[in-house]
């Protein structure tokens, strides 16, 4: 069951539009976080319900957010939050590192991939399919061994499994 587009119109009943409200407050905020943590950039978002209560996100927080745009549109006016700058380029850091994290793992992973694929593939050795005739006596010597290897974890497996019978 996939989404269903819906109608951009005016949701009739309260609670409903209560409950849509509450779903797509938590969607744009987590959206904003998503974009300061990729871009590094600073966001500032104000709701108000219907009922006149405020929600608000900022990175790294509003009022910083919104005394740094006074400061823009006004060079003149001091900003009231100079500890708040001096967490910026901590936090730059901060996301900058989660991200390049996040891209080793996706390495870390695809190299784990990679690996077991080898290891699959190198598993059997070369004269497993090769035709007995091809081989040399050294090759022919080193199958045996390994078929007596094999015998003898068969046999102690199964004299483990009758003693535990």
């Amino acid at each position: 069951m996939g989404r269903k587009k819906t109608q951009m119109e005016l949701i009739e009943t309260e609670s409903a539009r209560h409950v849509a409200f509450s779903k797509r407050r938590s969607g744009l905020f987590k959206k904003a976080s998503e974009l300061c943590t990729m871009c590094a950039v600073e966001v500032a978002i104000i709701i108000f319900s219907i009922g006149g209560k405020a929600f608000s996100f900022g990175h790294p927080n509003v009022h910083f957010v919104f005394n740094r745009l006074r400061c823009s549109e006004n060079p003149d006016a001091s900003t009231s939050s100079n500890e708040a700058a001096g967490q910026d380029p901590i936090l730059h850091d901060l996301n900058k590192t989660h991200s390049d994290l996040i891209e080793n793992v996706g390495l870390v992973k695809k190299l784990g991939k990679k690996m077991r694929r080898a290891i699959m593939e190198k598993q059997k050795p070369d004269w497993f399919y090769a035709p007995r005739e091809s081989l040399s006596m050294e090759v022919l010597y080193e199958m045996k061994e390994a078929l007596e290897d094999v015998q003898e974890n068969v046999r102690r497996d199964k004299e483990r499994l009758l003693a535990q019978a």
